[in-house]
């Protein structure tokens, strides 16, 4: 069976995708939810933090896999889909059959992270940087070979044009 990643911008629709998958019956992981699955680790030490009350120093600390706990939750028969956008997820490329990425539009975007659960999304600025940054994190999400599908429908109809192109 197939082990598949479904990747993309905060608030691309990972988690509801993931969501749906799991009420179609597939394994089906959001890691941010699996204990110990992700840490923040300081980018020169390794060192595990806590997640601070403001905003992340992106330039110190990366939202990384743990790849124990990747390997854990791949070892299946089943078919199995993971979501999540981590720090070091290219390196773990390799272990997928596929990679899927979800591409939504500025106006959805900032839509989903208005009303998002991340606290650090409704920090001042947060939204408006992640919008401007938004076409060029897609664009080089495709450019390194990911297979782009459209998060712009419900999720329904997201997760049945990933089990398509499975």
């Amino acid at each position: 069976m197939g082990k598949y990643l479904i990747t993309g911008v905060q608030g691309s629709g990972k988690t509801t995708v993931i969501e749906t998958l799991k009420n179609f019956g597939y394994t089906a992981y959001n890691t941010d939810s699996v204990h110990g699955s992700t840490k923040l680790q300081n980018i020169e030490t390794g060192d595990t933090i806590d997640w601070p009350n403001g905003s992340v120093d992106w330039g110190k600390y990366a939202w990384n896999w743990q790849v124990e706990k990747l390997i854990k939750l791949l070892k299946s028969d089943d078919t199995v889909f993971i979501g999540a956008v981590v720090s070091n997820q290219e390196e773990y490329y390799d272990l997928f059959d596929k990679v899927f990425v979800i591409i939504i539009s500025p106006e959805t975007l900032r839509k989903r992270l208005s009303r998002h659960e991340h606290k650090s999304h409704h920090l001042p600025g947060v939204i408006e940087r992640m919008i401007s940054n938004l076409e060029n994190r897609q664009y080089e999400y495709i450019k390194s070979g990911l297979i782009p599908v459209s998060g712009e429908g419900t999720p329904v109809e997201t997760a049945n044009l990933i089990l398509k192109k499975i």
